[in-house]
């Protein structure tokens, strides 16, 4: 009964924290093929089951995307002016994400590290 109990806690735990990816954080990242990082500020809304989000770089608009939640993962495809691409983000436990990226004509994977505001 004890295990039923944790298990019943910890998939209401689980829902919860991936539902909350809602909000305003701060990016840090990696380019691909050590071509050097970046900052920029994130907005992530939902309407339903789809979120928009949002990267800034020096307070303009660089990429928009589109999200879904499947298997405990927050899946992104982005466009902008210079090409497209997809992150895929894995939540924590303390509200942050972490992500592995690739865009348009790359080779290898950048990262990208999410933190709430």
């Amino acid at each position: 009964m004890k295990a039923l109990a944790f298990l019943i806690l910890t998939c209401a735990l689980t829902a919860a924290t991936f539902a909350d990816v809602v909000g305003e954080y701060r990016g840090e990242g990696t380019n691909p093929g050590g071509q050097g990082s970046y900052t920029c500020d994130v907005k992530i809304t939902r309407s339903g089951d789809v979120y928009a989000v949002q990267w800034y770089f020096d307070g303009s608009l660089g990429y928009e995307g589109v999200g879904i939640m499947k298997g405990g993962l927050f899946c992104v495809g982005y466009t902008s002016s210079g090409g497209y691409g997809i992150v895929v983000y894995t939540i924590n436990a303390d509200g942050s994400l972490d992500g592995t990226w690739a865009g348009k004509g790359s080779a290898e994977l950048g990262t990208e590290k999410l933190t709430k505001e």
